[in-house]
């Protein structure tokens, strides 16, 4: 820091700015920011040398480095400082080491039980499809905070373009790197959100497949034949409304046959609202077989090997049975074991029942989203027009 001796006020110098020092030992670009701790002005680097044989031509290297250094010191003049964390050494952190850090802490938060194992094999996985992007570009070297809103563009335009995902999909992979962003924030990594400065795409009606009866008949007779408690977890989807990852969230204890139904707490379902999953007879029968009374009640009710087991599992354990299965006997990949909860809402749409009766058993907080699950008119409304309806000037 440098202050001028007879003035009151002191002037503070806060940068130097970057500039291009081609050493023989390799090129690199240098300038002095300030270090609100211990008040002086340190020296920062940043490494020249593999772009320049990147490009192959000194004099295109020179002019890229101007447009390099004007850029960060026009950052740098704005008040910016790489130093923007509550600890210095967070400061220099890598986007690679930042991502490590992330990832680090979100598994502790899954050992701790604040964070669901479906959560966090999502986040795993847009994890790996970033840093599988990033890789070959030699993104995930660079400091953290050069990471601007042009990377995040190429990224999602990959996701989008290249990956060829919905804008559905897109929006949530966004989402994702807004939250990861964010949390870079509030460690200290960096100071700005590149994501936040783009936009969503337009939100699309989510598209509900059927699964006909004649379907059905092939796929339970399947699961009887190969995996008899696969016919248990399509009853629950279809009769209860449970979705995968909340039967899997499923322990013994919550089970109460005598009053027909599953009772899930707010930690285990999607919505975070308790709610109870009725149990028609069928499927009281088929928890009666199981002889669920040998194990201890903290068993999950689907665990290892589609057993009762101590270890709970992600929804991909009930995925791949029902990929295997479809695979067997030829179903289009849109048939999903999800699609049984759209199947179970749109047939009894199709009997007539009011939306509201159905989002109470299903556990939908607004009865307007039950409107997203007709495939057809309403039987009583169809039946009033054709009956009822008076031709104007009668």
């Amino acid at each position: 820091m440098r202050t001028t001796q007879k003035s009151t006020r002191a002037l503070v110098i806060h940068y130097e700015p970057a500039v291009l020092k081609e050493w023989p030992t390799g090129w690199q670009i240098e300038y002095r920011v300030l270090n609100p701790y211990a008040c002086v002005l340190e020296k920062r680097r940043i490494r020249f040398e593999k772009i320049r044989k990147r490009l192959g031509n000194d004099a295109q290297c020179r002019r890229y480095a101007k447009k390099y250094c004007d850029e960060l010191n026009r950052k740098l003049s704005g008040g910016w400082s790489p130093m923007g964390g509550p600890l210095v050494e967070k400061t220099t952190v890598s986007l690679k080491n930042a991502l490590a850090l992330f990832i680090r802490e979100k598994e502790m938060e899954f050992k701790n039980g604040n964070f669901r194992p479906d959560s966090f094999r999502q986040y795993k996985s847009w994890m790996k499809i970033f840093t599988d992007w990033g890789h070959p570009k030699n993104m995930l070297e660079m400091e953290l905070e050069y990471f601007g809103k042009n990377a995040a563009v190429q990224y999602l335009d990959y996701i989008y373009l290249e990956k060829q995902l919905s804008g559905r999909t897109y929006n949530n992979y966004l989402m994702f790197m807004r939250t990861v962003w964010t949390w870079f924030i509030e460690k200290g990594y960096t100071n700005e959100n590149p994501f936040l400065k783009i936009k969503a795409k337009p939100k699309q009606e989510k598209q509900r497949i059927v699964i006909p009866s004649e379907s059905s008949e092939r796929i339970m007779a399947y699961f009887r034949k190969h995996m008899p408690t696969m016919e248990l977890v399509c009853g629950l989807v279809y009769n209860s409304f449970m979705r995968p990852s909340e039967i899997c969230r499923t322990q013994l204890k919550d089970i109460h046959l005598s009053d027909n139904g599953i009772y899930l707490t707010g930690a285990k379902t999607k919505n975070k609202h308790a709610r109870w999953c009725l149990l028609p007879p069928h499927l009281i029968n088929m928890l009666q077989n199981m002889h669920l009374q040998q194990y201890p009640s903290d068993y999950y009710l689907i665990s290892v090997g589609l057993k009762p087991g101590k270890e709970p599992v992600g929804r991909v354990h009930l995925e791949r049975p029902w990929e295997r299965m479809r695979d067997a006997i030829q179903l289009p990949k849109t048939m999903k074991l999800y699609s049984y909860r759209d199947t179970g809402i749109t047939d009894m749409k199709l009997a007539g029942h009011s939306n509201l009766f159905i989002s109470s058993i299903t556990g939908h907080r607004n009865s307007d989203e039950i409107e997203t699950y007709t495939h057809a008119p309403d039987k009583r409304a169809l039946e009033h027009v054709i009956n009822k309806s008076k031709q104007l000037g009668e």
